[in-house]
């Protein structure tokens, strides 16, 4: 399998390389800044520089051209504008659509396509436009014509995967999961065709990954 991952060099997404190379996939790493591509070079990705904001969609289309598909693996940092995590992911819908590449995988944030109401700490002017473009996001690919699979995980850590989660497709707590867990939930989703068009809340948990896939519905 082909696959293009945007924002490779993300904290979740250069997992997401790693176990795709791992298991023998291909991997085309989309990366902003210049000085990460040895980095990725050197962990087997063939890498090209892409901006979200700055190249444009068929810039992308010429790096989707001949992929199996696309993981949506990129999202606004600290202090940056939440509004490249719905801009971006249309960018990259339509430029996957033009070159008929079917597959598009992306990662959103718990509760994004349930509605949950952010409250406490998550509750904050930052967060409140973080989510709202995350559902921007949403619709746009739930209304495109891809076969695609959203992935709303909960808090992320940077701890050890466990190979075990709790994986929905109604509202479940918000959850902490690790980075390691959610790209192993992403290259698994890859090749699951029962996660079409499905939005999976994802958080830890103790059920095994392949059977947590298994048990959703049809």
């Amino acid at each position: 399998m082909r696959v293009v991952v945007v924002g490779a060099h993300g904290r979740t997404g250069i997992k997401i390389v790693e176990q795709l190379i791992a298991a023998g996939d291909g991997v085309v790493a989309t990366i902003r800044d210049p000085r990460q591509m040895a980095d990725m070079v050197k962990r087997g990705a063939e890498t090209v520089i892409l901006d979200l904001e700055a190249s444009t969609g068929p810039d992308f289309a010429t790096q989707f051209k001949g992929a199996d598909a696309v993981v949506f693996a990129a999202g606004s940092g600290t202090g940056e504008s939440s509004e490249i995590d719905s801009k971006g992911v249309r960018k990259t819908l339509r430029a996957a659509e033009k070159v008929g590449v079917r597959r598009y995988v992306a990662i959103s944030s718990i509760g994004a396509s349930t509605g949950m109401r952010l409250s406490g700490d998550w509750a904050t002017d930052e967060m409140k436009d973080y989510y709202k473009h995350k559902r921007l996001a949403g619709k746009a690919i739930m209304n495109s014509g891809l076969d695609w699979t959203i992935v709303e995980p909960g808090e992320l850590t940077d701890g050890k995967g466990t190979g075990k989660v709790t994986l929905s497709l109604e509202a479940i707590p918000p959850r902490s999961v690790s980075r390691a867990d959610v790209a192993a939930v992403v290259v698994a989703a890859l090749k699951a065709p029962k996660t079409v068009h499905k939005a999976l809340q994802l958080t830890s948990g103790k059920t095994a990954i392949a059977d947590a896939i298994k048990a959703l519905g049809k």
